[in-house]
């Protein structure tokens, strides 16, 4: 991974989690690709928390306290689970490329479960922390939604995660723009008005 300490967020986690929205949506765009459908599908996929198989290793560090006694710690990292796909590039030749897999539910993980016999756990995560590590970790070509599952399995690869990205961030850029303009023209042509409560005046 290039960086080491990349902080995402993601727990442990065998609470069912509710992606009917998304899987709906993926299952429309199959039936009628078009921009509409397909935007359906990256707005719900932003809000979805999905489940990520990671196995956790157990590391000791040395750690000093506060008054420089150096002890060792047991430090627990995850280490995410990949699936490969053998595809040709355009020489002809066969390469392997690799996805972090990321789950709609626990059934659709479960299948994953048939074809290893490593011990993995679910994370729970958003889809921005998912973006993240995908983005910080060089030998992966982007996340695939339910890899085992033929109805709504769906790859993001990484230059669609850069389109993503830059279109919220032009978009937020906008409505920063919009919100300051408003404010702007509200605070020019709002009236100078005085109020005088001198019962005396008439």
């Amino acid at each position: 991974m290039a960086n080491q300490n990349l902080q995402i967020s993601g727990k442990i986690s065998n609470e069912k989690i509710d992606n009917k929205g998304l899987i709906e949506s993926i299952a429309e765009m199959r039936k009628e690709f078009n921009p509409d459908s397909q935007n359906k599908v990256i707005n719900n996929a932003l809000r979805s928390t999905f489940l990520v198989p990671a196995m956790l290793e157990k590391n000791q560090e040395l750690v000093a306290d506060k008054d420089n006694h150096v002890q060792f710690q047991d430090k627990q990292t995850a280490k995410f689970m990949l699936v490969n796909k053998n595809v040709k590039n355009e020489n002809g030749e066969e390469q392997t490329i690799s996805y972090f897999p990321v789950f709609t539910s626990k059934e659709a993980m479960d299948e994953m479960r048939k074809t290893t016999d490593q011990n993995f756990m679910p994370f729970a995560m958003k889809f921005a922390d998912i973006a993240n590590l995908t983005e910080n970790t060089p030998n992966v070509s982007g996340f695939v939604i339910d890899p085992f599952t033929k109805e709504h399995n769906l790859p993001f690869t990484k230059p669609m995660l850069e389109s993503i990205k830059q279109t919220l961030i032009n978009f937020k850029k906008s409505r920063e723009a919009a919100v300051k303009a408003a404010e702007e023209a509200t605070g020019e042509s709002a009236p100078n008005i005085t109020v005088n409560s001198n019962k005396d005046e008439v």
